[in-house]
């Protein structure tokens, strides 16, 4: 089998260099958001963050928004480079709904939590009840990582199918996968180490997926995907 390599368009270049975007600007609107409060504490001191911080909470909910459509960009990258190795399976598709997903839940999910907090801070009389809605919107995190599993089990799948890129990616992505799913159903501790905002749930499978995602947008970036011949599945990064 030959594999003849030629120089791709730059729509894959452009979605490696979105992926990382999509991780900096993330990043950057989280530490805008400061300390949030864990979902246990009391209302008022819930209701006291979202006070203080209200500029700030929309600031960071807006740049999330932009990284959840840039991951979104990522993700047709992704489904794209496997749709040119592969025609025939489904995989492609299945990659390409699961970050179709993603974005949508992450976009619900940052649009939920400025709403709540513009609502909360403009009718002073519904900040006795700021527990419940954020406790809502941070469960709701924790859960989609059922959706995240989905899709980075998808992703692997695809891999192993098109050798597009190096087997070690496919099994980072199932380890991603299986710690993310493990924090979801976690979800039904109240505190401590297993709660929904934890380091062990709420932080470390997200900087996994986050180092996953900057991995796999660098290889596309500096890559050039092979195009096969008479049948032959590309290689990428071999």
């Amino acid at each position: 089998m030959i594999l003849v390599k030629v120089k791709e368009s730059h729509e894959l270049r452009w979605g490696g260099m979105a992926g990382i975007a999509a991780i900096v600007i993330a990043i950057i609107g989280r530490l805008v958001m400061g300390n949030a409060p864990k979902v246990m504490e009391s209302s008022t001191t819930i209701a006291g963050f979202l006070l203080q911080y209200r500029t700030q909470v929309l600031l960071g909910s807006l740049l999330l928004g932009i990284a959840t459509m840039l991951f979104l960009w990522f993700g047709i990258a992704m489904a794209t480079a496997f749709r040119r190795a592969d025609e025939v399976s489904d995989t492609p598709a299945m990659v390409l709904a699961g970050y179709v997903l993603l974005a949508a839940l992450g976009f619900v999910g940052v649009s939920l939590l400025a709403g709540m907090t513009y609502s909360l801070t403009a009718h002073r009389s519904l900040m006795a009840l700021a527990g419940g809605p954020y406790t809502a919107v941070t469960v709701m995190g924790a859960i989609s990582g059922i959706a995240v599993a989905a899709t980075f089990g998808a992703t692997a799948a695809a891999i192993m199918r098109t050798h597009v890129f190096p087997m070690w990616m496919a099994w980072c992505a199932i380890a991603v996968a299986v710690v993310q799913l493990l924090a979801a159903f976690a979800v039904g501790s109240v505190g401590g180490v297993f709660g929904p905002d934890s380091l062990l749930v709420g932080v470390l499978p997200g900087v996994l997926t986050a180092l996953w995602v900057l991995a796999a947008s660098w290889m596309l970036i500096r890559e050039h995907l092979p195009i096969p011949a008479a049948g032959a599945r590309p290689v990428m990064g071999h």
